[in-house]
């Protein structure tokens, strides 16, 4: 019985082992959605790298700085969040990560115990006692905002203010007031405005959202900044009903961006017709002291005094915002003021370079490993075909006359014609034959034929 040769085994190399593993990978866990602890996060080109770990395992994940820049918080150590991604397995390092598109806090309640706690230890300090709110200026001469410089709001506070008191002056402090820079850009917006003393009242404002949304004005940094203001704080961070930590802290509150320009500002139509009133009364009262009987002269006087006190006071605090107005015109203010924006356009010219920068690197290093890919297919098939084809040659050399000789078997002919015999029925008894072997030949003769 003839033994048929099995194909050799061919090994793999660790590159096209890995490859075959990324692919199954990338093919079976498109999209997960994993509960862990986060530990480890460094900040790296703008990506966020961190661990994310339970009691029995820890896996890599990394936010990219594309997705980081929409996420509207990141990761931090210690907390507990369900992550929606996808699992990569690099090739080249056998590593697997857990490319992260979506974070979400694993409970709202655990979020909630967090802010109580802080607020709690807040509240144990004196920060949201009444007797340190400071009361609001009667008529500010300059008014701060912090917030978006593009969206509805800042529009909303501009007009309300303007239209209530055109002669308002209005400094814009640019924050982030969502995303995952909010919380650092908040707390410097603050501490600049703190540090110029040009405003007599900020108002620190947004257009609502959702808790998630929020997390920024329930950060303890937010939160100290605030604190630690020297001149009234007023916020307005929009519809809602949950109640930040920022706004407990804050000197005042207002549910919308347009409640907090009328908290802040005096109506100017009604300031004046008080004044016309008040002066009305006052000339009623001098001409009723002319005719009034000497006992209610004094009182009259008395009356005429507080008035006019009161007119001298309101006219000096008037003078008091002419003249800051006179300031605000000041060509060096004014200097000021654009040199301060120019730095602002330099700054997001530097980092719109640097996202740029990173987006092409990006791109290229996504280039490389299509390319890598590519290179790795095509030599991992070839090599395939090769092996193939090697292995159909030696069945085919197996299945060869000279192959089957060489096994012990032989080739009868006939020594005239030279066919095969391939019974005995077609030989005679004394007949010459041929017997070919795998060496050689034999001449015979037939002694006998058995059918």
């Amino acid at each position: 019985m003839a033994v048929q040769p099995q194909d050799a085994i061919k090994p793999l190399t660790v590159l096209e082992l890995n490859t075959r593993i990324h692919d199954l990978l990338a093919a079976r866990f498109q999209s997960v959605v994993v509960k862990g602890e986060v530990s480890g996060t460094t900040l790296r080109g703008g990506h966020v790298w961190f661990t994310l770990k339970d009691a029995a395992a820890a896996v890599g994940a990394v936010i990219f700085s594309s997705t980081a820049r929409r996420l509207p918080f990141l990761p931090e150590n210690g907390q507990e969040l369900v992550v929606t991604c996808q699992v990569d397995y690099h090739a080249q390092y056998g590593r697997v990560n857990l490319v992260v598109s979506r974070l979400d806090y694993d409970g709202a309640g655990k979020l909630r115990a967090a802010i109580e706690q802080l607020k709690r230890r807040l509240e144990a300090e004196g920060a949201f006692t009444p007797e340190r709110k400071r009361a609001l200026p009667f008529l500010p001469r300059c008014i701060a905002l912090i917030t978006s410089p593009s969206g509805a709001v800042i529009h909303d506070l501009q007009q309300t203010i303007w239209e209530r008191f055109p002669n308002s002056r209005l400094v814009l402090y640019p924050a982030r007031v969502q995303g995952t820079a909010s919380q650092r850009s908040l707390v410097a917006a603050l501490r600049q405005c703190d540090e110029d003393q040009v405003a007599d009242v900020v108002i620190v404002a947004r257009g609502g959202g959702s808790f998630e949304e929020l997390m920024a004005f329930n950060q303890e940094a937010v939160v100290r900044a605030i604190q630690a203001m020297r001149i009234p704080v007023v916020t307005a961070l929009g519809h809602t009903s949950d109640r930040t930590l920022a706004d407990l802290v804050a000197d005042r509150e207002a549910r919308t961006p347009t409640a907090a320009a009328e908290i802040v500002v005096p109506n100017k139509r009604d300031l004046l017709r008080q004044l016309g009133e008040r002066g009305q009364r006052l000339q009623r009262a001098g001409l009723t002291a002319l005719i009034a009987p000497s006992h209610q002269l004094q009182r009259r006087r008395q009356s005429l005094d507080r008035l006019a006190l009161d007119l001298h006071t309101r006219r000096r605090e008037r003078l008091g915002h002419l003249e800051g107005m006179l300031r605000q015109r000041d060509p060096r203010e004014v200097l000021r003021q654009r040199e301060r924006a120019l730095e602002e356009c330099r700054r997001r010219l530097a980092r719109s370079r640097q996202m740029i920068a990173l987006r092409i690197e990006n791109a290229r290093l996504g280039k490389d490993g299509l390319r890598e890919r590519l290179v790795a297919l095509a030599v991992r098939g070839l090599r395939e075909r090769t092996t193939g084809l090697q292995s159909r040659g030696a069945r085919l050399s197996s299945l060869a006359p000279e192959q089957t000789l060489k096994r012990g078997y032989s080739i009868t002919l006939d020594a005239g014609g030279g066919g095969i015999i391939h019974s005995a029925e077609q030989a005679r008894k004394g007949q010459h034959i041929k017997v070919l072997l795998s060496a050689g030949r034999l001449a015979a003769t037939v002694d006998e034929t058995v059918p």
